[in-house]
């Protein structure tokens, strides 16, 4: 007896000694359970702990405690952290831990953004949580907390804002809506406006050559923005905004399913502006007056391995700027006005788990793309229309245990007029086009991916486009990516550069519209580990653009003229470094540097942009209370010096400095979640140092004459500003 009590002691204490080994995965915003790398386990109550691998795979060794249970606490970036009772028997583990923040079944994730660990294209992603972790009243400021894209305000006049990826203007980069090229086109400056935050589900920003199965275009990246899905959202949700300088806005959804295989949902926006602002005393307006509405309908069909969606969706916006009293009392006033109209719709037909030799799945997307732009500048209009149409079948196909293939065909037909006083720039683009992508992983550290596409461009003859991507992780918490390739773009010769009309210049155009051509290579590293109790993420990057063809807009020749000219030999130097980890539990931290070395032919020589911070540093904060109910989100962005533009020909009084000044500029949201609730508030305060570009209009004080020039911007425009909303969720998600 005494013998079998030894052996079953002996027994028990081997089981008990045994380290635990498992995976842990987190589920993510779409519903999709992966791997999560990085993530932290610790014994409570102890120091000792482990991180999960590239996979999500685990061991940690076991502690001396001689009680049944033993209590593990598991964390990471972006999910909710669980503690959990571990047997002393028990010797495997897996565990999915879930997004940060749940309410009402809709499931929030993303305590900042990140790296996509799965995806062989550097990909940072953007979350519904993020979103709401700042105003975010549109996509054009849904970037505030973001690395790697910039944003700042076009002109003085228009409130249009541009971004920049790797050091480049947002028009070499591929704006997809549902991965369908619609955030494009002739209204493209007041793209990102016209999509409102409350609307998305999130966002990927896809950085260096883009994939071939997009077009021929995507120089720098692509960013593609997810809307809310009807079948994993609520019947009803409610967001309204106000600040105390007069902005209002309210946003509406409703998802809908009329049977158990249709989904349907109706998204309304509104917003307006109507009030005189002048807070630098230049006697123009800071933020023109607007009127914005917009909606999306959409319909999601699904029976078993098939999938048809249809997506609608209109656009109207009007904007008014000028002198002081210009829409109110001034007869003899400078006045400005834009109006842009857009419709876009799109269909979707997906095919899956097909038992044919040539393809697993098969898609078609049918997109089609209506806009006006007007724009009345003192004596000066701007007027543009396009209508736009495209079209794609792709194909995938596994080819073996290690490769897979997607394949397919697309048709592009562009045809946009525009027109600058006198000048008009027209044109009908006819492109047919075939496209593969072979991507090859022996094993999951490493993937490889080849993509060529060959279109016939009616006007400029056979593009041919290679691109590449390589992901490989050479340990268990380290992964790198390599992407090369070309691109070409047919830009939009005055549509694009509205802004830079706003002034009395001579302009000059080029005579004739050509394709812009570049390539792009570089990549990145991500890297997680443990210092002290803290897991660490180190993000960074470097990338290179090179143009053998470029549309410049070039204000160095004269301060008396402004010209729309190709050029060659322009690049684009991008690096960043970032850094992620939890400095406290809840209190999530990133610290940023982004440089950025771009040049161009201007002024007769190759030189630094303008209007351009070179070098940039980002720290954000959040920090959520215990009970989850409180969460504080506090940023801080310093911009460095930049170049001006020559504005030597002037008289003094109408001069710039060469240089402008380095500014910082500061926001923090508060939100509360009351628990149970189906309502949420926030309130917070952006610009809060209340720095502004003090001087943003040249000869504001004589508008009509040819020193006028409100296109040289480089700062804020906007004062310090609080606002406040609030957000209303109601009933259950169809799915999570």
């Amino acid at each position: 007896m005494k013998l079998l009590l030894l052996i079953f002691t002996l027994a028990t204490v081997g089981v008990a000694t045994q380290p635990l080994v498992g995976t842990i995965r987190g589920r993510g915003a779409d519903g999709t359970v992966a791997p999560i790398a990085g993530a932290r386990l610790i014994w409570k109550g102890t120091q000792r702990g482990a991180l999960t691998r590239s996979d999500g795979s685990f061991q940690i060794e076991r502690t001396a405690s001689g009680n049944d249970t033993d209590t593990l606490i598991v964390s990471a970036v972006g999910y909710r952290s669980d503690t959990l009772a571990i047997a002393r028997t028990l010797h495997h583990l897996d565990h999915i831990l879930a997004a940060e923040y749940v309410a009402r079944a809709v499931r929030v994730e993303g305590q900042a953004t990140s790296i996509a660990a799965a995806e062989p294209i550097r990909t940072e992603l953007v979350t519904r949580r993020q979103l709401e972790q700042s105003a975010c009243c549109t996509l054009a400021e849904s970037f505030e907390r973001s690395a790697s894209v910039e944003v700042q305000f076009s002109d003085a006049i228009l409130g249009a804002k541009t971004i920049r990826l790797l050091g480049l203007r947002g028009i070499y980069t591929v704006g997809l809506t549902e991965a369908v090229p619609l955030l494009r086109g002739v209204t493209g400056a007041f793209a990102l406006d016209d999509v409102p935050g409350p609307f998305l589900d999130g966002i990927s920003i896809s950085k260096g050559a883009a994939s071939v199965l997009n077009g021929y275009e995507g120089i720098t990246g692509q960013l593609n923005v997810e809307f809310k899905k009807p079948h994993r959202d609520v019947p009803f949700f409610a967001n309204a905004f106000a600040n105390h300088l007069g902005r209002a806005e309210l946003n509406l959804t409703s998802a809908q399913a009329p049977s158990d295989n249709l989904h349907t949902m109706v998204m309304l926006h509104g917003r307006m502006f109507q009030r005189e602002l002048d807070a630098n005393g230049d006697g123009f307006m800071d933020m023109p007056l607007f009127g914005n509405l917009n909606g999306i309908a959409r319909l999601l069909w699904q029976d078993d391995n098939r999938e048809l969606q249809v997506v609608v969706r209109p656009t109207w916006g009007n904007y008014r700027s000028g002198t002081m009293g210009a829409w109110s009392n001034g007869i003899n006033a400078y006045r400005i006005e834009t109006t842009t109209e857009r419709l876009d719709s799109y269909l979707k037909v997906a095919f899956n788990e097909l038992d044919h030799p040539l393809a697993d799945r098969i898609g078609v997307q049918v997109a089609f793309s209506s806009q006006r732009l007007s724009t009345q500048a003192g004596l000066r209009t701007i007027a543009a229309r396009e209508h736009y149409l495209f079209a794609k079948a792709i194909a995938a196909t596994t080819l073996g245990e290690h490769v897979s293939l997607l394949w397919g065909a697309s048709l592009l037909y562009d045809a946009p007029y525009e027109r600058l006083d006198a000048t008009t720039r027209e044109r009908t683009e006819r492109v047919p086009g075939v496209f593969g992508e072979v991507t090859w992983s022996p094993d999951p550290s490493l993937s490889a991916t080849l993509g060529i596409r060959h279109d016939w461009h009616n006007l400029f003859g056979a593009q041919l486009t290679p691109r590449m991507h390589i992901k490989y992780a050479p340990s268990e918490l380290i992964t790198l990516r390599m992407s090369a390739g070309t691109g070409v773009r047919v830009p939009f010769m005055i549509a694009d550069n509205t802004a830079a009309f706003l002034n009395n210049r001579r302009v000059v155009l080029d005579s004739a519209v050509l394709p812009e051509r570049a390539f792009n290579i570089g990549g990145g590293v991500t890297a997680t580990m443990l210092i002290g109790d803290h897991a660490v993420t180190f993000d960074g990057e470097i990338y290179h653009t090179r143009f053998s063809r470029q549309l410049v807009t070039d204000f160095d020749r004269s301060a008396r003229e402004v010209a729309i000219v190709y050029a060659g030999s322009g690049y684009a130097n991008s690096a960043l470094l970032q850094i992620t980890t939890t400095l406290l539990e809840r209190l999530d931290l990133t610290v940023a540097y982004r440089l950025m070395d771009t040049r161009a032919e201007t002024g007769g020589q190759l030189q630094l942009l303008p209007l351009i911070s070179p070098h940039r540093v980002l720290l954000t904060l959040s920090y959520l209370t215990p009970d989850r109910t409180w969460e504080i989100n506090p940023t801080v962005v310093w911009y460095s010096s930049g170049r001006i533009p020559t504005t030597a020909d002037n008289p003094e009084a109408y001069r710039f400095e060469e240089r402008f000044p380095s500014y910082v500029r500061a926001s923090v949201q508060v939100n509360w979640r009351p628990s149970d609730s189906p309502w949420e508030f926030y309130l917070g305060a952006e610009n809060l140092l209340n720095i502004l570009q003090s001087r943003a209009v040249l000869a504001a004080d004589f508008p009509r004459s040819p020193y006028f020039d409100a296109s040289l911007v480089w700062g804020p425009l906007d004062q310090r500003t609080i606002y406040a909303g609030v957000r209303l969720r109601l009933g259950e998600a169809f799915e999570e």
